[in-house]
């Protein structure tokens, strides 16, 4: 029976039914009425001139794109969105359209594109009358900051960087023979859910399944991308076991990392920079994960070549974002850094003050 608990919560459930319902609330989600200039947004400017800008989407529907675009009315805005979940559920990609529909209608002078991670959410979103640009979120990590430690004795089979939700599948690593986790609890869930969720998983976990993240009473603790890289240094294979999300920036993460990657067969848009030399795809039963576990183990893949097999695919993709950039700016521009044509920061979100965005713009208009 679907509850207003579930439908806040939707990462504590799995089902096909719920998951759509999800999407359906989302059709009613409005951008909020009254913005604090004080408040804190991931986005990034990929050029003044033209005003390109990417807006993570919080708040939602279209995070910070939706304040400037109030702000400057008359300024021809490019707004990037970038999706963070999939879209390959038809409730989804419609109250993305719904919204596209509703932003265009206030803010005429701009065009919003949404970032599709995959040639599937491209084409429902095209058919919903959504302008789409096929842009896999995985080519915007950085790859300084996921590096392989080749001196450091990989103790764990594999290891599973992900949240500590049911989406996320974790039992399906429980016959790997050793297994580290690095997680982190749903940030909108309450003190007593986080704890319930923690206690259940942590008295559940087999003989040499370890949390590598520090552990309170009722959360674990943040790791950085430091730490999170040192973890993966412990393990000889990454582990994918969702069967449905966004691009799972961890999968990248790994390969970087130079680990090969054991995967389930999945939905938006993980599989896009795998390799059959790197990463394997198994069944979704535990009994699969660990025999692939075993294989990839076994192979004794060189980091350096996983992680440059990795960076040959995501040079591809991103040349061809450069192109697109300099094709919305109207000409290309000396690049500073030579893997892209504008200023970049990881995963395109800086987090800043909305008025600090709003300072960026307007110093331009006023040089």
């Amino acid at each position: 029976m679907l509850s207003w608990h579930a439908l806040r919560n939707p990462y504590l459930f799995g089902t096909p039914v719920l998951s759509e319902a999800v999407g359906l609330v989302d059709c009613f989600v409005r951008e909020p009425r009254t913005w604090s200039r004080d408040l804190q947004v991931a986005g990034l400017f990929l050029s003044l001139d033209p005003p390109i800008f990417c807006a993570q989407p919080q708040p939602r529907p279209f995070g910070a794109a939706s304040y400037l675009a109030a702000r400057f009315p008359e300024t021809p805005f490019v707004f990037l969105h970038a999706v963070t979940h999939s879209l390959e559920r038809p409730t989804f990609a419609l109250s993305v359209a719904q919204h596209y529909r509703r932003f265009r209608k206030a803010h005429r002078r701009a065009r919003l594109i949404v970032m599709a991670n995959t040639p599937g959410e491209e084409e429902l979103l095209r058919r919903f009358g959504v302008d789409v640009y096929l842009a896999p979120q995985n080519m915007f990590v950085d790859e300084t900051m996921f590096h392989p430690i080749v001196d450091r004795p990989r103790t764990y089979d594999a290891i599973y960087n992900a949240q500590l939700v049911p989406i996320k599948r974790h039992e399906l690593a429980r016959l790997v023979p050793s297994c580290a986790y690095v997680t982190k609890l749903f940030g909108r869930w309450s003190p007593h859910l986080k704890k319930a969720q923690l206690h259940k998983f942590v008295h559940g976990l087999p003989r040499g399944h370890v949390i590598i993240n520090e552990i309170e009473a009722d959360n674990v603790v943040f790791m950085d991308h430091v730490q999170v890289n040192e973890a993966m240094a412990s393990a000889h294979v990454g582990l994918c076991l969702s069967k449905l999300e966004g691009a799972m920036y961890a999968s990248i993460e790994y390969l970087l990392a130079g680990l090969p990657v054991v995967s389930t067969r999945s939905k938006g848009g993980r599989d896009t920079f795998f390799h059959p030399d790197t990463t394997l795809i198994v069944d979704d039963n535990p009994r699969a994960v660990q025999e692939g576990v075993a294989a990839m183990k076994a192979r004794a893949i060189p980091a350096d070549f996983t992680r440059s097999t990795t960076l040959r695919l995501m040079a591809i993709e991103r040349e061809r974002f450069n192109t697109f950039i300099d094709g919305l700016r109207g000409n290309q521009v000396a690049r500073t850094d030579q893997r892209w044509s504008f200023n970049y920061c990881p995963k395109l979100a800086q987090l800043r003050k909305i008025s600090d965005f709003e300072a960026q713009l307007s110093q331009k208009f006023t040089v």
